[in-house]
């Protein structure tokens, strides 16, 4: 390692030394203002400025390149040099109004030299740009583009320069391009990488190697073949890789993986990776077989989770497989999301449900199941079709999405109030013109069962349970088939229980028959439900201020009135206007109670300053609690790299489940004593309010939801320590203890250990 970066040294020693005295009688030759530098003994470069419109028409785009021609033996750089030599830099002077977009980069190639490789082009090469014309450009007038390009170029000695260019181009009434210049762009516009839609990227650091992965888009094999493709990686910064290793290949069943050395000047681990991918399968096939050419934004996740945030195996059996698991698992999270704290709120709903269900005949309370069901399942559909919308436009969205939006909170804040209302007898939802028997008072209410159903997959969605992290991940990350399958398996899961009491006889025979204690306990029951009122209340109040919180209780008091006026009015004993009446000013004031908080609530998000949410306590905010500290990457890497143990806590104002982890875990004084004596780091990642840079902090470990706490050891190489969703103090402590003795051991991937690598692939490329 000495010697390699003896030799490092002595490379970039003797590039200065080359440069430096070049640069000056460089300097002389390449400033002169034209459109054509030509080469000259002292310059082997010959740079252009070149336009594909021989006209242009205002507010029209021009088509430009910088051409650099180097003499045979002689090199460019990329927009990233490597080890050596530094990339061509264009300074515009354009007339006023006029706009250059950025550069666009080809492809380079490895330029090698003992112990040490840059990234560049031996051969003719444009850069491709364009300038915009302002619409306010006047047909007639010329547009005349000056540049300055500053440039290096090496063979066994390098030479840097700069170089003024310039070219007109006259403004008319229609854009005319100049053929043979836009045929040469085309052509090397065939070597620009671009983002491929469906490629997955992930990557890992550790001490000793950077791993890539490579996923490409649903069914694409990268497993035919017999021959390995020739995969590069040009990563566009420094101190990461060891740019002069050659970087190892391996075919996985889903995609590709390179290892390659990590930098002797690595600085710390960074959160994304950054470059250009090269697939290049014509040397493996032995014909003109397609070359792939990717940008690539890897995020860098744990080496333990490299594995575990690949996609499925291809092909049908291994993707039905894949959704047969994360369909089963959904069904047995959403069978346990029954038990979760997060369902605390909807408790009274479902006992209510289950005490009116077996009250009746079979039939009845099939048909109140049923119900209840149709409105879980619709709602889990709206949620998808959100979700998929969403993501379709580029957002970043997990578990939970539909809480992080403050308006929503407000207008669910209503329906519950309002649910509230009619459980406590200050309305019905029942038809005004329906009989008032006997058998109709007591039957069950087909309005309210499905309300039922709706409200609980509101409130009970946004908390994690065990086995519903992985499912929910699968379905997040999936197409719209599986995100449908694994979210209708989660509200089958929410809904089999009652479904047992409506399906089996001897269980409702345990429920008390019928009789006036019904309408005793709906009323009894309606008390949680303006508790949960007040949670909401708490949690808009923390996203989007007091005012919200104060145009929310305003609401519930206006939605009262009109609910009370249906209730008084509304009944069939009333004349049939006063009905209408009733009815009208009930719909009224829900419409301006919705608005109102609704209004509050956009309006105290998008003010600066406004948004309460947080979840850090600065230290000896209060006596004896915990401190906790904002969570960013910086903070992080930077508590890592000091040898202390970082505890991450992924939380929300809304997720119950997670204030029940804050009390009985993080509260305790075990734990307490635990952090003080171990000095531990405690980062606190709140999503109360959507934030990408806690949704990617959760998806690196295939995450899409809160509850998530997990734990970096004192050793930086070592893995991280996921917890339970769960938690108890005895198991945050013992995960601490686990955090000081961890060993300081290299990590692999699970690729490189879990057994045999498959023959080496050749590429399939979609188009």
């Amino acid at each position: 390692m000495q010697n390699q970066i003896a030799s490092r040294f002595f490379a970039a020693a003797l590039l200065a030394a080359v440069v430096m005295p070049a640069t000056a009688g460089a300097q002389s030759v390449a400033r002169q203002p034209a459109a054509v530098a030509r080469a000259t003994g002292s310059q082997p470069v010959e740079i252009e400025l070149r336009s594909a419109a021989r006209t242009v028409a205002p507010g029209d785009t021009i088509p430009v390149a910088i051409r650099l021609r180097p003499n045979p033996g002689w090199h460019t750089y990329w927009r990233y040099a490597g080890d050596v030599g530094s990339p061509p830099m264009i300074s515009w002077r354009l007339p006023d109004g006029f706009t250059a977009a950025p550069l666009r980069w080809p492809a380079p190639v490895r330029i090698e030299a003992p112990a040490v490789a840059s990234y560049g082009y031996k051969r003719e090469v444009h850069l491709l740009g364009a300038v915009h014309v302002p619409p306010s450009a006047r047909v007639g007038s010329t547009a005349r583009l000056e540049a300055t390009l500053t440039w290096v170029v090496c063979d066994v000695e390098c030479i840097a320069g700069d170089v003024d260019v310039a070219l007109a181009v006259p403004v008319a009434a229609r854009t005319v391009a100049d053929a043979e210049v836009a045929s040469a762009l085309a052509a090397e516009a065939a070597h620009i990488p671009e983002r491929r839609d469906g490629w997955t990227f992930r990557a890992a650091v550790d001490s000793a190697n950077v791993l890539l992965h490579a996923y490409p888009p649903g069914d694409a094999a990268m497993t035919s073949g017999l021959a390995t493709p020739r995969v590069q990686f040009f990563i566009d910064s420094s101190g990461v890789i060891d740019h002069a290793a050659q970087p190892q290949v391996r075919t996985l069943p889903v995609g590709v993986e390179l290892q390659v050395g990590r930098s002797a000047y690595a600085g710390g681990t960074p959160s994304r990776i950054t470059g250009v991918l090269v697939i290049d399968t014509a040397a493996a096939a032995g014909g003109d077989a397609p070359r792939m050419l990717l940008e690539v934004d890897a995020p860098v996740v744990a080496m333990a989770q490299l594995a575990a945030v690949a996609p499925p195996a291809p092909g049908l059996a291994g993707g039905l497989v894949a959704l047969a698991t994360a369909a089963l698992l959904a069904l047995l999270g959403g069978t346990l999301l029954n038990l979760m704290p997060c369902v605390l709120p909807v408790l009274s709903i479902k006992t209510l449900g289950i005490a009116e269900a077996a009250a009746h005949d079979s039939r009845t309370a099939r048909r109140h199941v049923l119900l209840f069901g149709a409105g879980v399942l619709v709602s889990m559909w709206a949620l998808v079709g959100v979700l998929l919308a969403l993501r379709a436009a580029g957002t970043e969205v997990g578990w939970g999405y539909q809480l992080q939006n403050p308006v929503v909170v407000g207008a669910l804040a209503l329906l519950i109030f309002a649910a509230g209302l009619n459980m406590a007898g200050v309305f019905d939802l029942r038809p005004v013109g329906g009989s008032l028997s006997a058998a109709t008072r007591s039957a069950p209410r087909s309005t309210e069962a499905f309300l039922s159903g709706v409200l609980v997959t509101a409130l009970a969605t946004p908390c994690s349970a065990p086995f519903l992290a992985a499912a929910v991940a699968y379905a997040v990350t999936g197409g719209a088939a599986e995100s449908f399958v694994v979210f209708t398996a989660l509200g089958l899961g929410l809904v089999w229980p009652l479904a047992m009491v409506a399906a089996v006889p001897r269980l409702r025979a345990w429920v008390p028959k019928p009789g006036a204690w019904m309408v005793t306990l709906r009323q009894v029951l309606a008390f949680p439900l303006f508790a949960t009122v007040v949670w909401l209340a708490w949690v808009l109040g923390r996203q989007a201020g007091v005012n919200a919180l104060v145009a929310l209780l305003g609401a519930c008091t206006l939605l009262a009135f009109g609910l009370w006026v249906l209730g008084r009015f509304g009944t069939i004993a009333e004349t049939k206007g006063r009905r209408r009446f009733a009815q009208g000013l009930a719909i009224a004031t829900a419409a301006g109670a919705l608005a109102l908080v609704s209004g509050a609530s956009a309006q105290g998000a998008a003010t600066p300053g406004v948004v309460q949410a947080g979840g850090a306590t600065s230290p000896g905010a209060d006596e004896g609690s915990l401190a906790w500290t904002p969570y960013s990457t910086v903070a992080l890497e930077a508590q890592r790299d000091s040898g202390r143990i970082v505890l991450v806590d992924f939380t929300a104002d809304w997720c119950l489940t997670c204030k029940v982890n804050d009390r009985v875990a993080f509260g305790s004084e075990a734990v307490r004593a635990a952090v003080r004596n171990r000095d531990v780091v405690l980062l606190r990642a709140d999503w109360t309010t959507r934030d990408p840079v806690v949704t990617r902090a959760l998806a690196a470990f295939g995450r899409n939801s809160v509850p998530f706490v997990v734990i970096y050891p004192q050793a930086r190489d070592a893995a991280p320590i996921i917890l339970p969703t769960l938690l108890t103090s005895g198991i945050v402590t013992s995960a601490l203890e686990r955090a000081v003795a961890a060993p300081s051991e290299v990590l692999t991937s699970a690729a490189l250990t879990s057994g045999r690598i498959a023959l080496s692939p050749s590429l399939q490329a979609k188009p």
